[in-house]
């Protein structure tokens, strides 16, 4: 029986979501990392700064960072330009904010720590990371095309900001990780430790950045999130698997010269 990345219907634990910032212990497996927040808060808990940062990103995703004005920004918040300067004073804080305020929280609840029986286990190690990139692009839609046109793309205003908070140790950690498992006989050889992570990485993000070009295309079938969540772990799983032991070609008796 194959070892596959297995399915876990109940889904990543219930985390409660905070409006302050979150504070991560990496090396204490019990400590816990907010789930990113990313749409408008209740009445009763109605924070005005953090509804205007949801709506510059959700602006952000649709138009670009470029093609995006205060006054649209405003607009779309049911408040003045002038709130909106007071709040962030310009753009360049603004974009501050949103760093630091919602993308670094993306990054830490995808790399907060793991139980050890997921930690040592590369197939359960991956699909967690799959698990936690569909969650969090659940509660933020905005975040692939975010992802796509101002962090991945060359001039994209979130690039050199993002470029900055790559959590290389993590990765670096997570790349030795599969290579130990290679060593072990458990992964596939042929898997290269360090580029596992940006294929998890491409394999979800891009197809949920591209979804409505795909969409416009005649002939083609939206992009369901929960197959696409099955189709990236079936991939995933099925190219982690050490190849199959090709069985010895039978031995035969040499000839006798006639």
């Amino acid at each position: 029986m194959p070892h596959l990345i297995p399915v876990n219907d109940s889904g990543n634990p219930s985390l409660k979501l905070t409006n302050s910032s979150i504070s991560v212990d990496f090396m204490n497996a019990k400590s816990t990392v907010a789930r990113p927040r990313g749409r408008r808060p209740s009445v009763d808990d109605f924070d005005l700064r953090d509804h205007m940062l949801d709506v510059a990103m959700q602006l952000f995703a649709e138009r670009g960072i470029a093609a995006t004005t205060v006054a649209q920004i405003a607009a779309a918040a049911g408040v003045t330009s002038a709130m909106v300067h007071y709040y962030f004073t310009n753009r360049e804080q603004l974009l501050d904010a949103i760093v630091e305020e919602r993308l670094a929280q993306v990054i830490a609840f995808v790399w907060r720590p793991t139980e050890p029986q997921i930690e040592n286990d590369p197939f359960a190690l991956v699909a967690e990371l799959v698990d936690r990139f569909f969650d969090v692009t659940h509660r933020m839609p905005w975040l692939p095309s975010i992802w796509l046109r101002e962090i991945v793309h060359e001039g994209g205003l979130l690039r050199e900001r993002m470029v900055r908070r790559i959590p290389l140790e993590h990765v670096g950690r997570f790349a030795e990780r599969i290579r130990g498992a290679q060593q072990a006989g458990t992964l596939n050889p042929a898997l290269e430790p360090a580029f596992l992570f940006h294929s998890i990485i491409a394999l979800v993000m891009l197809p949920l950045a591209t979804a409505k070009l795909w969409q416009s295309a005649r002939g083609l079938p939206p992009i369901d999130r929960d197959v696409l969540h099955r189709h990236v772990r079936a991939l995933l799983g099925s190219g982690m698997q050490p190849p199959a032991a090709a069985p010895r070609a039978p031995v035969r008796s040499p000839r006798r010269p006639s």
